[in-house]
């Protein structure tokens, strides 16, 4: 994890990958302005010194190219710029290494390739790129506060919070249908018996008291009770 997070609790930039890439990207912007406009500057820049018209055509393609590989200033990390041309002087060096390797002439015709191709992009490159970035540097002292962990993914809280309220924002508030009032629905209360009653439904039963099933009879269905009750005991 130390890999990442530095003693500060901050997380490490890669900045080196990134040095890297804006390397080889200024070396691949350089070799095709070179492929480009090798041909037509030799047919129209012609100087009496052979020397001089190779300084000349190296310096114009030097500062196009330095131009275009500037454009990586629009990047939020203005550190890649500077840092990429550092690259490409790293690896200079190293070609610079690997020609004194050979021996004789080959070795001379290796560092005066080398020299006329590379050179001039190295040195116009770092000369322009890191004045840029130190003015940018000055002007904006945000750009050397690097933050924390802890303040990232309180910025990132804090944006996703946001964004949630922007979609309760947006969304219709839900509104609950009006409770009809519908019909209260009333059990009757149980009649209360008086005192009589309740001692007449105590020794005769409920029919007594005229609170009974028999007190919704009607004369006819006594009548019938009272012959199917003698019926019964004839029977017997």
């Amino acid at each position: 994890m130390s890999f990442f997070i530095d003693k500060q609790n901050r997380r490490k930039s890669p900045i080196a990958i990134a040095a890297l890439g804006a390397a080889m990207l200024d070396l691949c912007v350089y070799g095709v302005l070179y492929a480009l406009l090798a041909g037509p500057l030799y047919r129209h820049v012609t100087l009496e010194i052979g020397l001089a018209t190779t300084v000349v055509h190296a310096l114009v393609i030097a500062v196009l190219g330095t131009a275009v590989c500037c454009l990586l200033f629009l990047l939020k990390d203005k550190r890649v710029v500077p840092y990429g041309f550092a690259g490409l002087a790293v690896a200079l060096c190293m070609f610079y290494a690997a020609a004194m390797l050979l021996e004789g002439a080959a070795r001379t015709n290796m560092l005066a390739l080398i020299s006329m191709y590379g050179l001039a992009p190295v040195l116009l490159g770092n000369l322009i790129s890191w004045p840029i970035y130190l003015q940018m540097k000055r002007r904006n002292p945000a750009l050397n506060h690097r933050k924390t962990i802890q303040e990232e993914l309180r910025e990132a809280m804090e944006k996703d919070a946001a964004r949630q309220a922007k979609r309760k924002e947006r969304r219709p508030a839900a509104t609950e249908p009006p409770k009809t009032a519908g019909p209260e629905t009333t059990q009757p209360a149980p009649e209360e018996l008086s005192a009589e009653e309740a001692a007449q439904e105590a020794l005769f039963g409920p029919e007594a008291s005229g609170k009974g099933p028999a007190a919704f009879r009607s004369a006819q269905e006594e009548a019938m009770l009272f012959y199917e009750d003698d019926e019964e005991a004839s029977d017997d």
